[in-house]
């Protein structure tokens, strides 16, 4: 999927959500998931809060999805807003931005699957599927963190 310039979105990219129909969903993301990464089987894109200095958010909603996903109870107001969302939001790669946060993100995430394989490793074997998959999805976010190194 393309930004609003035809930038190709990518997991690791900063974003930044404007137009949409919920005032709290604008803002400054970096993509944590995409479409075809390894262990992510959604068709859209997970995002991140993150401040204009790159900090990622702690707030207790600091997620969101591109598309926009409206998750309220209200049948008309989701139409409403999914309606606004699809004619008047868009996103935007962000060049500028400090990466290093996210880098140390992915690079947490990569570290965290160190002790799942091992355990994986003693249940399953070294050649099984499963360990295989933790093992590519390690590697995936290793190297998402080192690309976002080599381009700061």
């Amino acid at each position: 999927m393309t930004d609003k310039n035809g930038i190709e979105i990518k997991t690791g990219d900063i974003v930044e959500i404007t137009g949409s129909y919920f005032k709290t969903d604008n803002g400054f993301y970096f993509v944590e998931r995409s479409e075809g990464d390894p262990g992510w089987l959604g068709s859209d894109y997970c995002l991140h809060k993150i401040s204009k200095r790159g900090k990622i958010s702690q707030a207790k909603k600091n997620i969101c999805f591109w598309p926009i996903a409206v998750f309220i109870s209200d049948r008309a107001k989701t139409a409403e807003a999914r309606k606004w969302n699809q004619e008047h939001a868009e996103i935007e790669v962000k060049t500028g931005i400090s990466r290093a946060e996210v880098a140390d993100f992915f690079k947490e995430m990569a570290d965290e699957l160190t002790e799942r394989i091992r355990r994986d490793s003693w249940n399953f074997g070294e050649e099984s599927d499963i360990v295989k998959k933790q093992v590519n999805i390690q590697g995936y976010y290793k190297s998402v963190s080192s690309a976002i190194l080599a381009e700061a």
